[in-house]
């Protein structure tokens, strides 16, 4: 159903291919409990975040829990990344985090959403892009199919709607360019 997904941006939940996608978010749940009841310094917790991820996770990278992922297989984490507690990261749609990242307190990525008129059974999935040494400040929200530029700072409690550019700083909601960064 991943590949449906990517080819074509949306999903009936009637679908039976849909089963695919609620076993990955059981077992990221799953995970994310485990997670999220350990210290970022038990050895265990970075071999888990590793099987959320299905991949290696470099050294450089600090997630704090509590932490949430709904489908941790689609994502894919850079180098020297943090991600700080509270995050809650909905991802069947795909999250690209890039290298020099910083992700603050409670911020929510969504790649999916409802369909204004089908709501119940169709879901829009849309990637989430983090480009290189972006910032997302506390409580921001980014929505479905939004590229953070490069060096993009995005306000406390901005809500991202739209393509964040290379070098500026954006807040409120929806979010607007407040500040270029030179």
């Amino acid at each position: 159903m991943f590949d449906v997904i990517d080819a074509t941006g949306s999903g009936y939940h009637d679908d039976p291919r849909m089963r695919e996608v609620e076993a990955e978010m059981i077992r990221s749940h799953e995970l994310c409990l485990k997670i999220s009841s350990k210290k970022p310094t038990d050895p265990d917790y970075k071999s888990l975040l590793e099987e959320l991820f299905r991949c290696e996770i470099d050294d450089s990278v600090a997630i704090v829990s509590p932490f949430y992922c709904d489908c941790g297989c689609r994502m894919t984490i850079g180098k020297h990344i943090t991600i700080n507690k509270g995050a809650t990261i909905l991802s069947p749609g795909r999250v690209v985090i890039e290298d020099h990242v910083l992700i603050g307190p409670e911020v929510k990525i969504a790649t999916v959403d409802h369909d204004l008129y089908d709501r119940h059974n169709l879901f829009h999935f849309g990637q989430v892009t983090i480009k290189e040494n972006a910032w997302i400040c506390i409580g921001a929200i980014i929505c479905p199919g939004v590229t953070i530029g490069k060096n993009a700072v995005v306000a406390a409690g901005a809500v991202v709607t739209k393509d964040v550019p290379d070098n500026v700083v954006v807040g409120g909601n929806p979010a607007r360019i407040i500040k270029r960064i030179k």
